[in-house]
């Protein structure tokens, strides 16, 4: 079972942010799934940036100091959690979500000595939101 979907009501309604919006990194090696991913955020009042690899996205991350990462576990190159593991040195304050078709024991592992949640795919964008809205609340702002 993973680590988030049991916790979500699956029927949240999509609703924009009411504050200074989030910049969240998406790290996603699919383009189809990219793009969705970018335009739901962006519909819903994030500011997403997003990559199709780990090392494209570590180049920018001193640029972005992102609050939110979505990032993929199986990319080419450097893999969704070694990614991770570099992106919570270079922002500590960095909220990762890795996305996953797979589960087991390596990401369990992984999951032991770093804070982060992971959603399974095929992603549900209405949990994904309510996440994404539970990790950066209302009433918080963004470092800048």
């Amino acid at each position: 079972m993973d680590r988030v979907a049991g916790n979500l009501d699956e029927t949240a309604s999509v609703q924009p942010l009411d504050h200074l919006p989030a910049d969240v990194l998406v790290v996603e090696d699919e383009h189809v799934s990219r793009k969705a991913l970018t335009t739901l955020l962006a519909s819903s009042g994030f500011h997403p940036k997003a990559f199709g690899s780990a090392e494209d996205a570590l180049q920018q991350v001193d640029d972005q100091s992102p609050a939110i990462a979505l990032v993929d576990v199986d990319l080419p190159g450097m893999s969704g959690l070694d990614f991770v593991d570099k992106l919570e040195k270079l922002c500590p304050q960095v909220r990762a979500v890795l996305i996953t078709a797979a589960a087991g024991e390596r990401i369990d592992r992984f999951m032991q000595n770093h804070a982060v949640m992971y959603l399974r795919k095929p992603l549900n964008y209405p949990q994904l939101l309510q996440l994404l809205r539970l990790l950066y609340p209302s009433d918080e702002k963004p470092a800048s």
